[in-house]
């Protein structure tokens, strides 16, 4: 299958989060959580833009300021709660034909994964593609695929709170309407926490960095399982964080 005209990454953040607020913000290894999901994001093979999508009211300016100075990322600002509608008119801003979407919580997010995803939606020529959401991959290497036109009908649909606040659940809430390619991984390691929502997961992010990040700031998935195999201790720090259920 050709490559789409434009494909956009588009970063969800916002400043005001319930469990750990402005952690998009706060520091890991002499950067903030958001630059090195943006990094690792530009690092993503077949992309050709990152946008982070905020929203629009005033809380959020600390973080949107931060976002105009950095280099080669685009800005949008829309609905707080209605993310699928801030992620459509997001991706329409950049002209997105097809677009990644990732959250800005997850600084462990890994390229190499998430371009042979959207490699595999490529070749099988399909409109969704995503990481299952209940095995294989780490918690944090969350990545969908989805084009334009889909993320286009979606958001035209009659969809209820929990649809809007979460973009994608009208599709995977609906497999008999919606084909979905979905890249596994075996062993099963969804129980590794990866994602940064409490306190303890800025806890387990500040170590895992601090071990890898000096000699190795590209590190990825392989990095990941050498660390926690020769210490598995650290997967213990924030194996106790409890995350919010899918609701299907």
């Amino acid at each position: 299958m050709p490559k789409a005209d434009k494909t956009v990454v588009i970063v969800q953040a916002r400043m005001t989060s319930t469990r750990l607020p402005g952690k998009v913000l706060m520091p890991l290894s002499g950067k903030t959580i958001l630059e090195h999901v943006i990094e690792r994001c530009q690092r993503i093979r077949g992309i050709d833009e990152v946008c982070v999508a905020l929203p629009d009211d005033e809380a959020q300016e600390p973080l949107a300021g931060f976002v105009r100075k950095l280099s080669g990322v685009s800005l949008f600002q829309g609905a707080e709660t209605n993310v699928l509608e801030r992620t459509f008119q997001a991706a329409r801003h950049v002209n997105a034909d097809t677009l990644l979407r990732v959250t800005s919580d997850c600084p462990f997010i890994d390229p190499l994964v998430s371009g042979a995803l959207l490699a595999a939606y490529r070749e099988a020529g399909t409109s969704y593609a995503r990481l299952p959401m209940d095995r294989g991959y780490p918690l944090g290497f969350d990545t969908e695929v989805l084009s334009m036109s889909l993320l286009q009908e979606v958001y035209e649909a009659e969809t209820d709170d929990y649809e809007k606040e979460h973009v994608t659940p009208y599709i995977w809430r609906r497999p008999e309407k919606y084909g979905c390619l979905m890249l596994d991984c075996l062993p099963d390691l969804r129980s590794w926490r990866l994602v940064v929502d409490e306190q303890k997961d800025y806890e387990f992010a500040s170590r895992v960095f601090g071990e890898l990040y000096p000699r190795r700031p590209n590190f990825g998935f392989e990095d990941l399982k050498r660390l926690f195999s020769e210490k598995p201790e650290l997967l213990e720090i924030n194996a106790t964080v409890a995350q919010n259920p899918y609701v299907k």
